[in-house]
This record gives structure tokens, sequence and C-alpha cells, in this order.
């Protein structure tokens, strides 16, 4: 691996203009990590571009850099970068930028990412399963390449880390992820500010929210699954924005006492999001990747075309043809 890490920094360096790409609806992992990486480019005067479909969530505020993250498209064709970097994302339909690489058609795309469903869509793969976080993988190719880990860059990884690993509590918690959080803590990073915008910032709407998911949570002992959902009723009723859905299957997963764990919620659209944490020994990500999306054998999701439907007090999803 350390071969593959250092030639995809290189095609960085040798990029006219690197494009750095966080998938949609970002969270800490994706977000973290590609913006990681824009720190050690602007460290040795590297000009590029951080992008992301969808603006960036506020509670990532408190991360340096997150202000440079752009969603204007037209802002990307007048960079014309000639090397991709896509940060945590399956495929590059996940990415949100499939149609827009077909048009750029950039001689580079470098794909770093942990999970085990990937694609490799990459001209270069840089794919570590047994990493507990994209950010973790990024931390690795710094390594590599010597590259000089600054407070900011250590906060950005740190985010990555936690939201991967549910601040160290999840089974993605290896001893090599433990040695990397306690390395960027030496080197600056802020886990009080990941904490206290990521963990301790909950409001009102938001835990009414999850009351609500919680007063619906079943078990079903033949699979092994306990399962909840949000509808778009729930977030208007409680007035929470959308992000508030943010963390649930994680919460859930971390103090039941159940092998695998399920969170369906509506979204704009007509389309329905799972995600699927366990435990247990099942590969989630088989799941995920069945109906369309992908993940790792801990944690996975997917979304489809469908709705939400209760009938004679349970819930069920029903799949648009």
């Amino acid at each position: 691996m350390e071969e593959l890490y250092r030639q995809a920094y290189q095609i960085a360096l040798a990029a006219r203009h690197p494009l750095l790409v966080s998938h949609p609806k970002p969270d800490g992992d994706t977000l973290g990590a590609m913006i990681a990486f824009g720190h050690a480019l602007d460290a040795v005067g590297k000009e590029h571009t951080r992008f992301c479909v969808d603006v960036p969530p506020k509670q990532y505020g408190f991360m340096p850099g997150v202000d440079r993250v752009i969603s204007d498209v037209s802002q990307v064709r007048t960079a014309r970068p000639d090397a991709v970097f896509v940060f945590d994302a399956g495929d590059l339909r996940f990415a949100g930028i499939d149609q827009l690489l077909r048009e750029l058609a950039p001689q580079h795309i470098v794909n770093v990412d942990h999970h085990v469903s990937n694609a490799r869509f990459g001209t270069v793969n840089v794919v570590v399963v047994d990493a507990s976080s994209t950010a973790e993988v990024v931390h690795r190719m710094m390594m590599a390449n010597y590259v000089p880990i600054t407070h900011s860059i250590a906060t950005c990884l740190l985010t990555g880390l936690c939201t991967d690993t549910s601040n160290f509590s999840n089974p993605a918690t290896s001893a090599p992820a433990l040695a990397v959080g306690a390395a960027l803590l030496r080197h600056g990073g802020k886990f009080s500010a990941v904490l206290k915008h990521l963990v301790r910032n909950k409001t009102v709407s938001v835990l009414r929210l999850w009351g609500i998911a919680l007063s619906r949570l079943t078990y079903n002992e033949q699979y092994g699954t306990a399962s909840t959902v949000i509808t778009l009723q729930d977030l208007a009723t409680t007035q929470a924005e959308e992000e508030a859905t943010e963390g649930l299957s994680n919460f859930l997963n971390a103090v039941l006492d159940v092998p695998t764990v399920m969170v369906l919620r509506e979204l704009d659209g007509g389309m329905v999001r799972g995600s699927l944490r366990t435990t247990g020994k099942r590969d989630v990500s088989l799941v995920a990747k069945a109906l369309g999306g992908g993940g790792h054998k801990k944690a996975a999701g997917f979304t489809v075309r469908g709705q939400l439907e209760e009938r004679d007090g349970r819930w069920r999803l029903l799949v648009a043809n």
C-alpha cells in the first residue's frame, strides 16, 4: 500500500488543478478526509477546488477550511480540473459527480475510501477496507508521504475518525484507529470541538424527533433486527431539521443489546433512506448493496424510491417499481 499512497499523492502534486470531492449530504468522515487532504495541498502551494453537491451542514462549521467547500458546478467547470480525488464514496453516482466527470474527462480519478462495497471506479483506487474510516486512510497516505500534520489537518481527520467509530465506541474502533486518534491529539486535534458540535449538540426538537422514533422501535427475533422509522411528517411536527436524524442508528447500535439495527427515514421526492448497523457477525453491506447502496460490514446504507406506511400498527417500506 505504501507505493499506492505515494502514487496517489504524486498525482495531486503533478496535476494542474486537482478537484477534491465529498459525497452528497456529507458527514464528518467524507468532509474531514477531503478537507484535511486540501490542507496538505495548501501547505505545498497547490491550488485546488473542494467540492460537494450539497452545502456542508452548519454543525461542521468548526472545521478549519470547511468554508472553502463549494457546491457551484459552474465554478468546477471554470477550474477545469485534470485530476479528481473522491473521498468516502462507493461509486461516482453516490459521489454525485458521474455526469460531471463525463463532461470534464479528467486524466486521473483517485478513489479514496474504506468501504468493502466500493466499486473501484478510479484510475487509482486507494481503498483500504481494514481502516476505520476514510480519514484513517488519508492519515496513512500522509504518513507515507511525510506530510506534516498541522492542527487543522489533525482536527479534520479526528472529525472523520470520531464520526465513523462513533467516538471510539463501535466495532470500527480498532487498535490502529485508537493509535491514529492519539497521534492526532498530539498534533493538536480539537477533540473537545468534535464532541461539542457533533455529540453534545442535540436540541429539544431533535430529542422530540428521536422520542417518536424510539416509540416505534420494534424487534424482529427471527432476523435479530431492531428497526424504526422517521417520516417527513415527524420532521414537520417536531420542527426538526433533516440533519436531526443523523446519529440515531449509531446511538441505537451502541445501547441496544441486539445484533442489528435499521433506521428508515423518508426523504423529499418520494425516497426512503435506510441506515444499517451491527455489532454481530452479519455483513450489512451485502443487504445495502442488494438495495442499491453500500458501506462496510458493520455500517451501511441505501436509498430507494418508495414510502413508509403504517398498517395495523406496524410500519412497512413500500418500494416503488
